[in-house]
């Protein structure tokens, strides 16, 4: 759920951006979604997954509940640094 609220934020974020520069909105607003998804899903199955279960192993709930949640600041964060290399250098 978090990283559904998270996503239409991103989303919404680049739509206002791509507007205001005067680019296609719809373009900009699905480039924001995948910036965030992919690196989202990657540290997902590649990190969060195996340390989550390890934490569940030795009894660690609450710090496997914030590493479960963890791909959700990864994505948030990829998607920031290709607003701020891509999108913010752009113009019409």
């Amino acid at each position: 759920m978090v990283g559904g609220v998270a996503a239409i934020i991103v989303s919404i974020l680049f739509y206002l951006a791509a507007e205001k520069r005067g680019l296609p909105v719809f373009h900009w607003a699905f480039a924001g979604l995948i910036s965030y998804y992919i690196p989202n899903f990657i540290w997902s199955l590649a990190i969060a997954k195996p340390m989550n279960n390890e934490l569940h192993r030795s009894g660690s709930v609450v710090t496997a509940g914030l590493v479960g949640h963890s791909s959700v600041l990864v994505g948030i964060l990829v998607a920031a640094l290709v607003y701020l290399i891509v999108l913010r250098r752009k113009s019409a």
